[in-house]
């Protein structure tokens, strides 16, 4: 019998034998049907040597697997692929805003699903994960904080586990400031509304100050630019329904549905536009990053905030 080898890198110290193979079926693609009992009948084997699943791997480890499990599942993979792959790209396109060996930022369409759903044939974690190129045996790429599938803009992905270390802990003492953009109900008042209160028994803050105001269809709406110091579930879209704000289609907390029309495939309009880091950060990221707003957005900003995007989109 013929084994493939793989070396196991610095980001794998410490990882399960079962849960190291298991990414590398994931990285090529395939789902092997049972990692325990492969390893049971030493199809799986680390540095060549009957193991246990729960055996911890080191940096410089050989893990073997009996090459016909990834001819095998190759084969039965590459059946369905031809219509998997035409299902996935369809309209969708893709801007990243930033790439480098430790973060993949990109630039979201509306409708778009970062993670799986019965839903969708499509997903940002999926695209991401199949097209990430890593050393490591064990680390798979994943998104970094939320992001609603109506929401446009910025979604951060990790691309190494130093890159997903660093982001994380830096999102959670506020290092990283996350600025959005939003189409709300009402006039908003001229002095910033901060918002502190729990959701989901979490602190949540938010921050929201009125760029300008117009009217759609006979409604008052408002252009607002919003920070928030936490990512809580729907944080920006409870908050502002809380204060008699709703983001202008958002059905779930009290906004007005969008007539049918050029703008109703929009949902709702908010942006995460602007990502700002801490300076000389060790993954050599720029202080700030913005996402252009999609075209159907600058349009609605422009005909009925009346304001030209130019002048707030630096």
């Amino acid at each position: 019998m013929e084994f493939i080898e793989f070396e196991a890198k610095e980001d794998d110290d410490g990882r399960r034998l079962d849960k190291a193979a298991k990414r590398i079926f994931e990285s090529k693609g395939l789902q092997p049907e049972n990692i325990f009992k492969l390893i049971r009948k030493t199809l799986i084997k680390l540095n060549n040597v009957k193991s246990a699943p729960e055996d911890r791997i080191k940096s410089g480890d050989k893990i073997f697997i009996a090459d016909f499990l990834l001819k095998e599942n190759a084969a039965r993979k590459s059946k369905t692929e031809k219509k998997s792959t035409q299902k996935i790209h369809g309209d969708i396109s893709l801007q990243t805003a930033f790439k480098n060996e430790h973060l993949w930022i990109i630039n979201k369409q509306s409708g778009i699903e970062v993670q799986p759903s019965k839903n969708s044939s499509f997903c940002l974690a999926d695209f991401v994960a199949q097209n990430t190129k890593t050393a490591s045996l064990s680390f798979r790429p994943g998104p970094l904080h939320r992001i609603d599938k109506f929401t446009t803009g910025l979604i951060t992905f990790s691309q190494s586990l130093q890159g997903a270390k660093w982001f994380s802990e830096n999102i959670k003492n506020h290092s990283i400031k996350k600025t959005y953009l939003a189409v709300v109900e009402n006039f908003l008042p001229e002095n910033e509304l901060a918002i502190y209160d729990t959701i989901e028994e979490k602190t949540a803050c938010t921050k929201i100050k009125k760029i300008t105001q117009g009217i759609f269809c006979g409604k008052e709406i408002s252009l607002a630019k919003i920070q928030i110091e936490t990512g809580r579930k729907h944080q920006i879209r409870i908050h502002c329904a809380s204060r008699g704000f709703p983001l202008l289609g958002d059905k779930l907390y009290g906004g007005t549905k969008i007539p049918n029309g050029e703008f109703s495939s929009c949902g709702f309009f908010l942006h995460a536009w602007k990502l700002e880091f801490p300076k000389d950060n060790p993954l050599l990221l720029p202080s700030e990053i913005q996402a252009e707003i999609s075209p159907l957005f600058k349009k609605f900003i422009e005909n009925f905030l009346k304001i030209p995007t130019a002048e707030f989109i630096i």
